[in-house]
């Protein structure tokens, strides 16, 4: 097969290669490949150092770069710049390059020769009797190779392009290109190649394929005989660039903070919204080490997860994420609650770290309305307890100012003699702020639409609206609560209000308006029944056909009519038949409510209960009709209360039961957080019997909610639980209260584990340092002094070694008590199930090897509980038991069956004189830590702390003149 000459140059010149350190290929690598030509003689292959490249004009210069080199980086020497980035090709012609074009590894060494030649072909000096290229480097690359002449005829067409163009006979030859193309790749590819004919420039040019959506490449040069084609598929190539497009677009415009740290702990890449959550601008965080938002103590927890994820990643093959809750400091000081997600980023080829990627998100919103539906669940409760409505008004302007935190509030109500909205319950500065809040009327100003159109409203321009008195305010919020209430509420700093801070101002005055109802009614209630025993109630008598014998001025007035004009009408026209049938009825009382009609058809909703009664001028019905339009109104709005509730119930992060008593103790509803203490669905507890549940909950909650079986039980109690190796403490709270179907009680229980654990460690810290300090110190004063005093030899070193006793006892104790410090901020993840074998091991090795009297023996196999901080606290007990006893004092180890099934004991046993009763009791907690009563050094604090950390148990299995023994029980 002949290959025109555009295609094959008889001879390649020797050549000398440059490559800079961005270039995608290992130098050994390109030195292989380039040497592997067989039509090109490759002498020096050498980095580019950022200079110009140098060529002495006999060899071939070749520049492989993905860098765009300026115009004092270009030779004045023939150069081929070769890249892998598109936009090199363009730019680095346009700098003054003699030649550069597209190629990466993945073309093949024989496409890179192919393109090569080309790129000789257009240099001065070819001539026929130069080397040609082989052919069967052209037939074996997979990129189509194809030559035309000067009116687009084939003149030339290797293996792939022939597949291409389906020539299966070689009978393309001759052919005008375009007769061998679809009119639309025609189309496309028309202009370029008219281009590279008509200017003799190298033209490259892609286009996608209507029917397939393939990519391709054409790169066409231009030569004597015409031009000459190089295409291949670019598909794969287009998709990356798009997917890593929408990745960029993704990571700038995701609402969460996004951040890339380099192994240093520095930024080298941030989104917008890592800028605008810290204050920061990306300029002032790249190259800034992390501690610019982070202080030292979550920087450090935030490398002790990295150092778990490596392990992590190191036992397997996926992508572990490290959840941590930090607080991120602006560059303002301020501080934002913030959930941080970490993971590593591929480590390199030699197993190292190359730095992390993490998305921060500010939870501060969501800690803000956790905390004010806390305080709204609280303030229910006293608001259902009040028993006037100027109680509820009081209780609605503590909740938005203690809860809220709004400063400025005023709960109004409709003065029915003035028809105004005057104060009736304030904040205690806002007089000092505003001066006297002024009555409104119900059509005035932003409160008079809040009050008319029934809708929160609020203003951010009350200077501009009217001339009253606001002390500076600009900012102010209108709540209606019920039909003759509203709230105003603003706060002195104009900040404004959020969506959530609105939404939960409605939810409280929903919460308030079913309260305000409540007290109304019973308010009401008791003077009616005042009024009863004073006045006439709606009464009415019938005979014994139905008939009205005898009305009040009160009935007659609901009906319409005058009491004079009643008797004679039937109870029929009043309520509907079926309801006059049972009023009625002479047979039993009646007790029912209905609709009762007046003249004019207005309907008041009432109760009607009725009595027989008989006289001398016969048997007949005298009935009372009670308005029950409020209790209406209130069983609607506690439906919806009823509604807001149960989203309540479903955001609560604490786990919460609602119990009722239609028949015996029943769990209403349950949210998810209490559903899990009972490994149940929040399904399966609905509508369930408390004795039940209380089976599948932790024995120390069922235990403590058992008097919740019976109705009106108030509690507040301290629950531990242990679930597998998790040990929690929470705060167990009852709320009974009535609504319309009887009584009720939330059960809610609080998680408050580690602010049990921190006041313990404090009061332990706070306690014995003080009382260490403050003896050690006194010790040293002493002696001190008595030195001053004294001139005898012997005696000044017995003082002074009895100083250098106590200030050493000082040492110990800090050094003991920064021990505790690393055991109480260890992480969960340190802990791990090891061999008892491997722990007896540790054991020996660690704790024993300096106490030659110690012995360590094993009665178990099967695993433990274990992390190098329990050697710690077994150093401890060993040391302690050395240090107290006697010279001869032996001291034993031994792993043995624990009391549970699963559970494994470590006992340390000496036959020391023991250890003292009160020492001991402190630490078991059967004492309070007070100014008497606490231990004598941090060491049995040290060791308890140890076990709760690793979910074990510290006893004290014997103490006496004949030894000691403490057990550590630790799960498996």
């Amino acid at each position: 097969m002949t290959i025109p000459e555009s295609v094959a140059l008889e001879k390649l010149p020797e050549a000398v290669a440059y490559y800079d350190e961005g270039y995608p290929v290992a130098s050994e690598e390109l030195q292989r490949g380039l040497r592997s030509l067989s039509s090109l003689s490759v002498g020096t292959v050498g980095p580019l150092d950022g200079g110009a490249p140098q060529s002495d004009g006999e060899r071939l210069t070749l520049v492989f770069t993905d860098t765009v080199p300026e115009r004092g980086g270009l030779t004045e020497q023939p150069a081929i710049w070769v890249t892998t980035a598109t936009e090199v090709v363009t730019t680095g012609i346009e700098r003054g390059a003699t030649a550069v074009f597209n190629w990466e590894p993945a073309d093949g060494w024989e496409m890179l020769e192919a393109k090569l030649h080309h790129q000789l072909d257009e240099r001065a000096g070819t001539t026929d009797g130069e080397r040609a290229v082989p052919e069967q480097a052209l037939q074996r690359i997979s990129d189509g190779v194809l030559a035309l002449d000067d009116e687009f005829r084939i003149t030339y067409l290797n293996n792939a392009m022939a597949s291409v163009l389906q020539d299966v006979n070689g009978d393309v030859r001759g052919n005008r290109y375009w007769d061998h193309v679809s009119p639309a790749v025609a189309e496309e590819l028309r202009p370029a190649l008219e281009r590279a004919m008509d200017e003799g420039a190298t033209v490259t040019t892609e286009f996608r394929t209507a029917t397939s959506e393939q990519w391709f490449e054409v790169t066409a040069y231009p030569s004597a005989e015409g031009l000459s084609l190089y295409g291949r598929e670019i598909t794969e190539r287009k998709q990356r660039e798009t997917q890593q497009a929408r990745y960029e677009h993704l990571v700038k415009t995701v609402g969460d903070a996004v951040y890339i740290l380099d192994p240093a702990g520095r930024f080298v890449f941030v989104n917008d919204a890592l800028c605008e959550m810290t204050g920061y601008d990306r300029e002032a965080l790249i190259g800034s080490s992390v501690h610019i938002i982070k202080d030292e103590g979550t920087v450090t927890e935030a490398e002790d997860a990295l150092r778990a994820l490596l392990r992590e990643q190191a036992d397997d093959d996926g992508m572990p994420i490290a959840k941590l809750d930090v607080e991120l400091v602006t560059a303002d000081g301020s501080r934002i609650p913030a959930t941080d997600r970490m993971t590593l980023r591929p480590l390199s080829d030699d197993g190292e770290l190359t730095g992390t990627v993490g998305t921060l998100r500010d939870i501060s919103r969501q800690r803000r309305r956790q905390n004010i539906l806390s305080g709204i669940l609280e303030s229910t409760q006293d608001m259902m307890a009040a028993t006037t409505t100027d109680e509820v008004a009081q209780l609605v302007v503590e909740t938005i100012e203690d809860v809220f935190e709004f400063d400025l509030t005023a709960v109004r109500k409709l003065d029915a003699e003035t028809d105004r909205l005057v104060p009736v319950a304030t904040t205690d500065g806002l007089a000092d702020v505003m001066g006297e809040r002024p009555t409104y009327d119900p059509e005035e100003g932003p409160l008079g639409t809040a009050y008319t159109e029934d809708r929160l409203v609020v203003r951010e321009d009350l200077r501009a609206f009217d001339d009253r008195d606001r002390g500076g305010v600009d900012i102010a919020g209108y709540c209606p609560i019920g039909d003759r209430r509203t709230v105003s509420f603003g706060t002195c700093n104009d900040e404004g209000f959020t969506d959530d801070e609105l939404q939960l101002v409605e939810l409280l005055a929903e919460t308030a308006a079913a309260a305000f109802e409540m007290v109304t009614r019973e308010e009401e209630l008791m003077r009616y029944e005042a009024a009863v025993e004073a006045a006439e109630d709606k009464l009415f008598t019938l005979d014994s056909d139905g008939t009205i014998t005898l009305a009040t001025d009160q009935f007659a007035a609901a009906v319409g009519y005058d009491r004079e004009t009643l008797p004679g009408h039937d109870i029929a026209e009043f309520v509907p038949e079926m309801v006059a049938a049972e009023v009625a009825g002479m047979a039993r009382p009646a007790d029912v409510e209905t609709e009762l009609r007046s003249r004019s058809g207005d309907r008041l909703p009432s109760r009607i209960r009725t009595a027989c009664f008989s006289s001398p001028y016969g048997d007949g019905i005298v009935g009372t009709v009670k308005d029950i339009s409020a209790l209406r109104s209130a069983q609607q709005a506690a439906s919806r209360n009823r509604q807001r509730f149960t989203e309540l119930f479903k955001t609560l992060s604490d786990p919460v039961a609602d119990v009722e008593y239609s028949d015996g103790a029943v769990v209403s509803r349950a949210n998810a957080a209490f559903a899990a203490l009972c490994d149940e669905t929040e399904r399966y507890l609905t509508d369930r019997s408390l004795t039940q549940v209380r089976t599948a909950l932790p024995d120390g909650i069922a235990a403590a909610i058992e008097p919740v079986t019976e109705p009106g039980a108030s509690i507040e109690t301290e629950v531990t639980t242990q679930t597998g190796t998790e040990r929690k403490q929470y705060i167990l709270k009852t709320v009974p209260y009535e609504s319309s179907d009887g009584q009720r009680a939330f059960v809610v229980l609080t998680d408050v584990t580690d602010l049990a654990r921190r006041e313990t460690h404090l009061q332990v810290l706070h306690r014995l340092l003080r009382h260490n300090l403050r003896n050690e110190t006194t010790v040293i004063q002493g002696y001190a002094e008595t030195l001053l005093q004294t001139d005898t030899p012997d005696q000044i070193d017995e003082f002074a070694r009895r100083i250098f006793d106590a200030s050493s006892s000082l040492v110990d104790a800090s050094d003991t008590a920064r021990t505790i410090q690393r055991v109480l901020r260890m992480d969960g993840a340190e802990v791990e199930s090891v061999p008892v074998s491997a722990v007896r091991r540790d054991i020996r090795e660690d704790v024993l090897d300096d106490y030659p009297g110690a012995d360590v023996s094993i009665g178990t196999d099967g695993t433990v509980t274990f992390s190098h901080h329990l050697l710690v606290g077994l150093e401890e007990l060993v040391e302690n038991a050395v240090e107290h006893g006697t010279d001869d004092t032996s001291v034993t180890v031994e792993l043995t069956d624990g009391p549970e099934p699963d559970t494994t004991t470590i006992r340390v046993s000496d036959d020391g004189p023991g250890l003292p009763e009160s020492e001991w009791d402190v630490v078991a907690g059967e004492q309070e830590i007070t100014q008497l009563q606490h231990t004598q050094g941090l060491g049995l604090w040290l060791v308890r702390w140890v076990v709760d950390k690793h979910s074990g148990d510290l006893t004290l299995e014997e103490s006496g003149p004949d030894g000691t023994t403490v057990a550590i029980t630790l799960p498996r």
